[in-house]
C-alpha cells in the first residue's frame, strides 16, 4: 500500500517537474520567436501567467502548447503595446539615473526621493500588470489604472511577490539551469498564485 502511494506521490511529481520545463520552454522559443517579428517576451510573459493561472484555478488544460499559442496570438498586440510603454519608461528611468549619478551632492534629497518613490510606482505597476492582462479585458490605460490601484490597496500581496521573484531569480543565476528549465515557469506560477486570490475577491464582490 506505502509502495504504491510513493509511486503514485512521484508520478504526480514528476508530471508536474515536467510541465513546469515544458512551460519554461515554451516561453523560451515564443519569446525569441517574438524577436523575429516585433517583440516576444511580453506576450510570451502574459501566456505563461495564463497557463498558471488554469493550474492555480484547478483547471483541466489539456494543451499546455494549444493554450499558450492561443494567448500568446490572442494577446500580442495589447501586451507589446504595454510591454512598449514599460520599456520606454525603464528607458527614462535609466537616463534619469545616470543624470543623478553626474549630478552627485549637487541633486537636492527630494528629487533623489521622488526618483526611487517613482521607480517603486514602476515595480508596483510592472509586478501586476501582466496578471490583469491575463485575467480581465479591458483597455490598456484601464489595466495601467487597475495595476497600480490593486498594487497600492494590497501591498503586502505586492510586497510577497516582488520577494518571491527575487528569490527566485537568486537561486537561478546561483543555478543557471534552473533559467532553462523553470525560473519563467515558477514565477509565473508564484504570481498566479498570490494575484487569483485578489482577483478571485475582486470578482466576487463585482457579483
Amino acid at each position: 500500500m506505502f509502495g504504491e502511494q510513493f509511486i503514485g506521490s512521484l508520478d504526480r511529481l514528476l508530471k508536474i517537474i515536467l510541465q513546469v520545463a515544458w512551460l519554461n520552454f515554451l516561453w523560451i522559443i515564443f519569446s525569441l520567436l517574438g524577436v523575429v517579428v516585433v517583440g516576444g517576451v511580453f506576450p510570451a510573459t502574459t501566456a505563461a501567467i495564463n497557463v498558471a493561472r488554469k493550474w492555480v484555478q484547478k483547471k483541466e488544460v489539456k494543451s499546455i502548447y494549444q493554450l499558450f499559442k492561443q494567448t500568446y496570438k490572442g494577446e500580442f498586440i495589447k501586451s507589446n503595446i504595454i510591454g512598449a510603454i514599460l520599456l520606454f519608461t525603464a528607458v527614462i528611468l535609466f537616463i534619469n539615473y545616470h543624470a543623478l549619478l553626474q549630478l552627485g551632492d549637487q541633486t537636492p534629497i527630494i528629487v533623489v526621493f521622488a526618483y526611487y518613490f517613482v521607480i517603486f510606482l514602476y515595480g508596483i505597476i510592472l509586478i501586476w500588470i501582466f496578471p490583469l492582462l491575463s485575467h480581465y479585458q479591458t483597455t490598456i490605460m484601464q489595466y495601467f489604472k487597475n495595476a497600480f490601484i490593486i498594487g497600492i490597496s494590497k501591498m503586502p500581496i505586492t510586497i510577497a511577490i516582488g520577494f518571491a521573484i527575487f528569490v527566485i531569480i537568486y537561486f537561478s543565476l546561483e543555478l543557471p539551469t534552473l533559467l532553462l528549465f523553470g525560473t519563467v515557469s515558477l514565477i509565473a506560477v508564484t504570481v498566479a498564485f498570490l494575484t487569483m486570490r485578489v482577483f478571485e475577491k475582486i470578482d466576487n464582490a463585482d457579483t
